[in-house]
């Protein structure tokens, strides 16, 4: 369903903020072989500039904002352009930012936007562009309760699974050989209701740090508030209303108990798995003490994740090394025993273990919501790729995995080849020493949550 993003008032600096937006879009659109984080460029562009919080905000929504909707805005853009393949493609951009901004969000008026980029049109282009701007702009402003209308239109289509695979791919401004995929491997409907994920914005979601005595307490508290419940240990702001009386008090509350090591950030799905592995793990006797090697560790999350519910995690390893160092300072604000840590990639380490959790790199496709820069990074070439270097650690780890023990097969992909289809075929190649336990999809439990695939392979002895 399209919403509208409300801002109490019109922020006196947006000039800042709308010159950011068309550059990082235009670095996005026309380089999506750079794999920067959006996180990360969106950091960068506001420390160079000194932008204010409220600026940072305002670049962030503008910036995702035409990511998530960059069809539907050219759709909407088409009634008022006679060739709009001759423009240059800085002007294009530059439109569908006013479109966003007319269409989507409250609270910053028509005129103001009109006026603010057909200035910044004027000063880049010239005269004549920036009349055009002017046109163009005013005219969706005039027509924006009937686009909106077609908008929701689509999207309520897309929501009723009523649309196919292409206009799904455009009702969700997605790829549409992505789309074609996940119609192919999971079903029309189920591609719709995908793509329709992809839209959503994600509430956040908390991780109770259960190795505290008070760690249970403290869910109860935000259940109480109105949190919806994530497993046993979590919580998440999903459903609560952003302009509530007591929302600025209590994220304050949040994130001071962030700092205290009491709650770490983390998605529902990822919380899931980790709260499923862990559970399967101490309930086996002869597994609950064993030492876990975690051979794609990132930032940590599930390393923290199992630590807390008492698994034994000897060793995490990872080659970026700003990922490992984002590790050591959530295990010292939670207070966890280290594991050992290594900054190298999982073929390098030649150390033998009965358990280990394989979160291995992949397309993605299952965080598109929270990543909407994926919806221009990412092409068949790229998932390919993803498969062949799972494979690649997948019979690394398993050389080093001990007789008798489980290895833990994990993404974030929605795509077979990564998940479903590389476990046939590794179990094939393996036959002799390998046994499925099982395989199992963690899918969204609220909107806009990634999907992750997880499978268990037991090495028989």
């Amino acid at each position: 369903m399209i919403e509208k993003t409300k801002k109490k008032s019109q922020n006196p600096s947006v000039s800042a903020a709308r010159k950011g937006a068309l550059e990082l879009l235009h670095q996005l659109f026309r380089h999506p072989e750079d794999g920067t984080p959006l996180p990360v460029m969106l950091s960068r562009y506001g420390a160079s500039v000194s932008l204010d919080g409220r600026d940072v905000a305002l670049l962030s929504e503008l910036v995702y904002g035409v990511l998530r909707r960059h069809a539907a805005l050219d759709a909407a853009l088409a009634g008022f352009l006679k060739k709009p393949d001759a423009l240059s493609f800085q002007v294009r951009m530059l439109l569908r930012l006013g479109a966003y901004e007319i269409l989507f969000m409250d609270g910053i008026p028509a005129r103001a936007t009109v006026n603010e980029l057909v200035n910044l049109a004027r000063r880049r282009f010239g005269q004549g562009l920036g009349g055009l701007v002017n046109g163009v702009l005013r005219a969706v402003d005039r027509a924006s309760e009937d686009l909106r209308g077609a908008i929701r239109g689509r999207e309520e289509a897309l929501s009723r699974a009523q649309l196919d695979a292409e206009g799904a791919a455009t009702a969700a401004s997605l790829p549409q050989w992505l789309v074609d995929m996940w119609a192919s491997q999971y079903g029309e409907k189920e591609a719709c209701r995908l793509a329709e994920n992809t839209l959503a914005h994600s509430a956040p979601c908390w991780r109770a740090n259960l190795s505290r005595a008070w760690g249970e307490m403290l869910v109860q508290h935000w259940l109480e508030k109105g949190y919806a419940p994530v497993g046993q240990g979590g919580f998440s702001a999903e459903g609560l209303d952003r302009n509530r009386p007591d929302a600025a008090k209590q994220q304050a509350l949040l994130e001071t108990f962030e700092k205290q090591g009491n709650l770490t950030r983390q998605g529902a799905s990822s919380q899931l798995v980790a709260e499923y592995l862990a559970d399967w793990i101490l309930a086996d006797e002869t597994l609950a003490k064993a030492p876990l090697w975690d051979a794609c560790c990132g930032r940590g999350g599930k390393t923290t994740a199992l630590l807390e519910k008492g698994v034994h995690v000897a060793l995490a390893s990872e080659p970026a090394s700003f990922r490992l160092e984002e590790l050591k300072a959530a295990l010292l604000r939670l207070g966890l025993p280290w594991p050992q840590l290594q900054c190298v990639a999982a073929q390098q380490i030649d150390e033998s273990f009965p358990l280990i959790l394989l979160d291995v790199p992949c397309s993605g496709t299952g965080t598109i919501a929270r990543n909407a820069e994926l919806r221009l990074r990412l092409s068949p070439k790229r998932l390919a790729e993803a498969v062949r270097m799972q494979a690649d650690i997948l019979r690394h780890a398993w050389e080093h995995l001990l007789s008798g023990g489980a290895l833990f097969y994990v993404t974030c992909a929605l795509n077979r080849e990564e998940n479903e289809a590389q476990i046939a075929r590794f179990v094939e190649l393996r036959s002799g020493d390998c046994r499925l336990v099982e395989q199992r999809s963690f899918l969204p439990q609220f909107p806009g949550q990634d999907a992750l695939f997880l499978a268990i392979l037991r090495k028989v002895s």
